[in-house]
């Protein structure tokens, strides 16, 4: 079942880190439960399969599943999903999995926040896109 809860303009739009983050997606190492989990791959194969013939609310439902499943999705799910959102100009699910990806907890790359960027940019919210591209400081790149 999809909840659509969309984050309240009072929680922070990235969440809190104290690391610098690789731009790079080449040294990104899935969380060790993802990795131990044999149903991660199957499920974001399932996600990615859903999201190329356009369903995106099933392509959801299987990101909570595999939250259910303890094999918590990706940044790469993420920024599929994402992308997803954009591409087929559901801004509401994209925020949706906004809020579920500040949930997680991961902490986000430039691809994804630079996505976010996009997301809130096309959707016409240029203030948050705006803060997400200032709360970036040093991890913008050539695309942000």
């Amino acid at each position: 079942m999809i909840t659509l809860s969309l984050p309240s303009p009072s929680q922070p739009l990235l969440p809190p880190s104290s690391k610098t983050l690789n731009p790079s997606r080449q040294n990104i190492i899935p969380s060790s439960d993802s990795r131990k989990n044999p149903n991660f791959e199957p499920l974001k194969n399932s996600l990615i399969r859903q999201l190329d013939v356009g369903h995106l609310r099933h392509a959801i439902s299987t990101l909570d599943l595999m939250t259910q499943q303890k094999a918590p999705p990706d940044l790469t799910t993420y920024s599929i999903l994402l992308k997803s959102c954009i591409r087929f100009r559901n801004f509401q699910l994209g925020k949706l999995v906004h809020r579920k990806l500040i949930q997680s907890g991961l902490e986000l790359d430039s691809v994804v926040l630079n996505t976010l960027i996009s997301l809130y940019s096309k959707c016409g919210d240029t203030e948050t896109a705006r803060s997400i591209f200032e709360e970036m400081g040093s991890r913008r790149d050539l695309v942000s």
